[in-house]
């Protein structure tokens, strides 16, 4: 499929913009270049192409110009069924033909091959970011060879990243020989969950007296508190009395102080800050209003003392004016020398008639027309090249003879015989298939990495130590798989936890066995208390000791059931008195037996531990034994030899496969020897060499000498073909230069006789006129400069007078005396008038500023006016005579202020501490009251609340221990919960597991799959990469090869100097040249199957210089020639560089 024409009907930026691809020619490349600057479309182009193919997005960023509904495409298609014309809209039937009927989509997508939008965009469109990825993924693949054939054709840039991906996504979850993974956290987690059961599974009855323990210390700290609560309220009621007492006193005082202020008037709050600027504005408004009356007479003064003579001024515009006729006056004082300047020019022309040997003719009668001065200058130009060309061609012919007469006595000494073409031919094709063997390069690459492997492996073997043997018996010996060693690692793990978890129990649970026995032992010492047991058997002793009494009544049993019965009573008085104690020695017997039980159970798991512990030694032990290693050997040196192990059998895997290679080369050494030894015996020369590059001179020097012969053959007679015909050509020049100068004289003659050149005895020649013209074309020059200088000098003399008039009449006006000299009397009016000027701007300043003291002035007795309205409004308040006494009493008034606001707040202090809604109320509460009493009850509250603290802390500790030793087992649902949550982490993990199972088992398929396609494709696909990657480089690199490495083969690049380096070593650059020659190379290989398809590039050739962007579009023009390739770009010169290559390429120009 090809595109014939595409519609850009309104799609981005285009509005029914056309591209018209045209037909395909038969036998020439279907390759097109669009050309556009920035911005002007051409990724647009790219987008409209697919989405004519798909359908246009539902979100599209191309619909800035043209709203998202109205968006249409169009094209005119070539099908396998024939040209057929298509229309993409985004509404309603979505694909129509040109008469607007729908169209079913299953007719692209036959023609599309079935290929979806992402697989067309990946296979069959490329820019410059998808190159970068290409790049990129060549790094992410390792050079896997299966991974880039099949990335390329499938234009999947990230195929090898994905995988990778996908992998460290399995690993994550588990990996043989991780220290931590998912997995590992699932058996962290349900060890930890199983050990949490086990510690908190108590018996029921231990439970219930732990919470009887908790109930009762909870009910005695309620107590304790709500008591000491009604001491803390008492003792807080007795500190406000006694607060409250010295402020009702201060209150008291205050009351005194505010009757003294009792009849002073209570000003406006805003005159306390006013009064002192009334009080410093009084001296300074009557200072401001002296100063600006002073100021007001001084400057009158001033102004009245200047002068003007308004005359002078009047007349100013004229006086101004004489500048100009000035200045004309002054220049026509030049007059006797611009006469002068007259007379010689005037001369000059006289001299120039003389010359001319025209004496008394007038000179500017003896002036040609311009016409013929033109015509006659052309034909003295004409004149030289006109001679040079008839002895020039004269001269050539005389050579042309010679030289042929010499060709033919050259061709004359050839004889008859002729080398053989067929011959040459054989020759040269054997050699040329010679050269183009790389037998040599493959077998010395291969002995070089024949030796370099042989080094490595011996190497490697040494490293094996303390294993010894062959490699055949290393590849045979049975080793512990990598599930067998990730179980050896993670029971030792387990157990090594195990012991370190058991041994860190054995050493709490130790020292907390011992605590508990020295606080029991402790307590018993200290109070003569006995533990419960004790206690059960001294009640037990005093119940016998009842009924023996009852069964004897006689002294002996009285006498011991009274001692029975004194001794627990005793106990039990003392229970009752040290019931903290008590419930203290209760909870230590307790926890000692329980601490006792478990430190046996964790013994007996530490001794199970160590069993197991010596098992797995046992085991690893025969197993390394089996291999021929040492059984003491650590399973992280196990993993390193096993490493080293796999490395050796690959090198050796690796050494065979390149010894077949350099046994391969050697055989088509000796072939191609056989055949050149053969060609030479063809050509009658034995040689006694058996080298292949010394038979291989050989041959190319019998070829060279018979190309030579041929060679100097053909050019002999071509040589008297070419001499002929130069004879011929330059004898028919010597005709045409002669007929020339004929024309040329006759064209003279008639020149010089049509003017007064031609009236004189003897005609002047060529060189003679040329000089004449010469002299004539000075006289228009001097004739216009004396026509100027006359003009001048009378329009100098009229100026003169003109000025001189006007500074009379202006004397005149100011009846001024007259004078002879007009510059003098026109410098002495400028003085005048610059004089009246300055008086006349001085007296217009001094009025000013007489206006602006006049304000002042004015100001300033407003200013006093107001001062002392307001100043009156002031003492009139206070019924005082100035400001000052205002001030006094201002004072008093604020003092007032000052008493009554502390008097309030201290009057809020006593209500509030006495709870009454009055002062009065408050003082009435206060009277009643002692205040030696009422501290002596604050001191004796104060040491009961301190006692009641120390007894609510002590019974919050006993209640805080008893809860945390129930919190510790849990409640009643505890170990259900623990279950529950055990049984949602073995479903959670089920799920993870057959996760991991599947995404193992799609990643062996997927490296199944790359090692099929790879095989299926790489000889062609391979061989076009190669070849392309060689063009594209300009010969950089010769090719592409591969090299196994374990299950994989490395994809290496061929460099020109006869190295290798391996793709991931390659430079950015070069990287994504691989990329490409990689694209391209699948694109041919998908042509062989399947019809192609419309191949777009954007500006692939950005970071390409000159000589890779001419390879590239020689590729390119090669895949032009399987189906139709479209071409992006904004650099212009690469049309030449496209159009050196594929001259039928063509060329699309982008509106801006």
């Amino acid at each position: 499929m090809r595109i014939r024409r595409l519609d850009l009907t309104r799609f981005g930026r285009f509005t029914d913009h056309p591209l018209d691809f045209g037909s395909p020619e038969d036998g020439k490349p279907d390759f097109h270049l669009i050309v556009g600057t920035n911005e002007a479309g051409k990724s647009t182009l790219t987008a409209a192409i697919v989405d004519l193919f798909f359908g246009i997005g539902q979100r599209s960023p191309y619909d800035f110009l043209h709203g998202y509904d109205t968006m249409q495409l169009g094209a005119a298609l070539d099908l396998p069924s024939g040209t057929r014309e298509f229309v993409r809209v985004k509404r309603g039937a979505r694909l129509r033909d040109a008469s607007g009927q729908a169209i079913d989509e299953g007719v692209l997508t036959a023609g599309l091959s079935g290929i979806t939008r992402e697989a067309y965009r990946m296979m069959f469109c490329l820019d410059e970011e998808t190159l970068r990825l290409g790049g990129e993924s060549i790094l992410a693949s390792q050079g896997e060879l299966g991974q880039l054939l099949f990335s390329a054709s499938a234009g999947l840039a990230g195929f090898g990243a994905t995988l990778t991906k996908l992998q460290e996504t399995a690993d994550a979850f588990h990996k043989a020989r991780a220290r931590s993974s998912e997995l590992s956290t699932f058996k962290t987690r349900l060890d930890a969950l199983k050990a949490r059961k086990d510690e908190i599974n108590v018996l029921a009855t231990t439970y219930a007296q732990l919470v009887q323990d908790r109930d009762g210390a909870a009910a005695q700290y309620e107590t304790s508190l709500a008591e000491r609560g009604k001491s803390k309220l008492r003792l807080d009621e007795i500190n406000r009395y006694l607060s409250a007492l010295p402020d009702l006193a201060a209150a008291r005082a205050l009351r005194q102080d505010l009757a003294t202020l009792a009849d002073v008037p209570q000003p406006p709050a805003a005159w306390t800050g006013r009064l002192p600027e009334l009080i410093a504005a009084d001296s300074r408004l009557k200072a401001a209003s002296e100063i600006a009356s002073a100021s007001v007479e001084r400057i009158r003064r001033e102004r009245d003392g200047i002068q003007l003579v308004q005359s002078v001024i009047e007349a100013g515009p004229a006086i101004d004016a004489l500048h100009t006729g000035e200045a004309r006056y002054v220049a026509a004082l030049d007059i006797p020398k611009r006469q002068s300047e007259l007379a010689v020019i005037t001369g000059n022309l006289k001299t120039l008639a003389e010359r001319l040997d025209r004496r008394d003719a007038d000179p500017s009668q003896l002036v040609l027309p311009a016409s013929l001065v033109g015509k006659l200058r052309g034909l003295i130009d004409r004149r030289s090249g006109i001679h040079e060309r008839r002895q020039s061609a004269r001269r050539e012919h005389i050579r042309a003879s010679e030289a042929d007469a010499a060709a033919r006595q050259v061709l004359e000494g050839f004889g008859p015989a002729k080398p053989d073409e067929s011959s040459v031919a054989r020759l040269q094709l054997v050699l040329d298939q010679a050269r183009a063997s790389d037998h040599v390069a493959r077998e010395t690459s291969a002995r070089r990495i024949v030796v370099q492997l042989r080094e490595k492996l011996a190497d490697q073997v040494s490293q094996l130590s303390p294993w010894s043997g062959e490699i055949d018996q290393l590849n045979a010996v049975r080793v512990p798989t990598a599930d067998q060693i990730e179980d050896w690692r993670g029971r030792a793990e387990t157990i090594r936890q195990s012991l370190v978890t058991h041994a860190s129990e054995i050493e709490s649970l130790t020292s907390t066995t011992i605590e508990l026995s020295a606080k029991s032992d402790s307590i018993k010492a200290a109070t003569g208390l006995v533990d419960h047991a004790a206690a059960l058997a001294t009640r037990a002793r005093r119940d016998d000791a009842w009924l023996s009494h009852r069964r004897a009544m006689d002294h002996a049993t009285a006498e011991a059931f009274e001692s029975a019965l004194r001794q627990d009573d005793g106990i039990t008085d003392t229970q009752l008195r040290q019931t903290s104690q008590a419930a203290e020695l209760r909870q230590a017997v307790q926890g000692l037996a329980t601490a006792s039980a478990r430190l046996k159970r964790v013994e007996d798991l530490h001794s199970r531990a160590l069993d197991l512990k010596l098992a797995l030694e046992r085991e690893t032990a025969g197993a390394l034994t089996a291999i021929g290693l040492p059984a003491d050997m650590r399973l992280s040196e196990l993993d390193r030899w096993l490493s080293r192990r796999l490395s050796v059998l690959d090198i050796n895997a690796g050494l065979k496969s390149v010894s077949i290679d350099l046994q391969a080369a050697q055989d088509d050494a000796a072939a191609q020897i056989e055949r050149l030894t053969s060609a030479l015996k063809i050509a009658g020369i034995a040689s006694p060499e058996v080298a292949f590059d010394s038979l291989l001179l050989s041959l190319q020097a019998i070829v060279d000498q018979q190309k030579k012969q041929r060679s100097d053959l053909a050019n002999a007679a071509k040589a008297v073909e070419t001499h002929s015909t130069e004879v011929a050509a330059r004898k028919r020049d010597l005709a045409e230069a002669q007929a020339i100068d004929d024309e040329w004289q006759r064209d003279w003659s008639t020149a010089v006789g049509s003017c007064w050149l031609g009236q004189v005895p003897s005609p002047p020649g060529p060189d003679e006129i040329n000089q004449i013209l010469s002299l004539l074309a000075e006289i228009p020059p001097l004739e216009a400069e004396r026509e100027s200088l006359s003009h001048r000098i009378a329009a100098m003399k009229q100026d003169q007078e003109q000025f001189a008039q006007a500074v009379q009449s202006i004397a005149g006006t100011l009846r001024l005396a007259a004078t002879d000299d007009p510059l003098k009397l026109a410098a002495g009016l400028r003085q005048q008038l610059e004089l009246a000027r300055l008086n006349d701007q001085k007296r217009r300043s001094k009025q000013a500023d007489f206006d602006q003291a006049e304000i002042v002035h004015r100001e300033a007795m407003e200013g006093i006016a107001l001062h002392q309205a307001e100043a009156s409004t002031l003492t009139a308040f206070f019924g005082v005579g100035s400001l000052l006494e205002v001030s006094a009493m201002i004072d008093q008034a604020n003092r007032r202020s000052d008493l009554e606001r502390q008097l309030k707040l201290l009057g809020e202090r006593v209500t509030a501490a006495c709870r009454s809604e009055t002062l009065d109320a408050a003082e009435a509460i206060l009277a009643n009251l002692d205040q030696s009493q009422l501290e002596t009850e604050a001191a004796t509250l104060t040491a009961r609340i301190d006692g009641q603290d120390r007894e609510a802390h002590e019974l919050h500790a006993r209640h805080m221990q008893a809860d945390r030793a129930l919190a510790a087992i849990g409640g009643d649902d505890a170990v259900a919960r623990l279950d529950e949550e055990r049984r949602t982490l073995l479903v959670e993990l089920e799920e993870k597991a057959i996760t991991f199972a599947r995404r193992k088992l799609g990643i062996a398929a997927a490296h199944q799959a790359l090692q099929i396609y790879r095989e299926t494709h790489r000889t062609s696909m391979l061989q076009c990469a190669s070849e392309a990657f060689q063009t594209i480089t300009k010969g950089a690199y010769s090719g592409l090869k591969t090299q196994p490495s374990g299950d994989k083969e490395i994809l290496l690049g061929v460099m020109a100097t006869g190295g290798s380096k391996l793709a991931t070593d390659m430079s950015t650059g070069t990287r994504a040249q691989l990329y490409l020659a990689l694209r391209i190379a699948g694109y041919h290989e998908f042509a062989k199957t399947r019809p192609s398809l419309p191949f777009i590039a954007d500006d692939i050739l950005e970071t390409f210089d000159d000589f890779r962007s001419e390879e590239a579009c020689r590729l390119l023009t090669e895949m032009a020639k399987t189906g139709q390739v479209v071409v992006a770009t904004h650099h212009r010169h690469l049309i030449d560089i496209a159009r050196g290559i594929c001259p039928a390429i063509t060329v699309h120009e982008l509106p801006v």
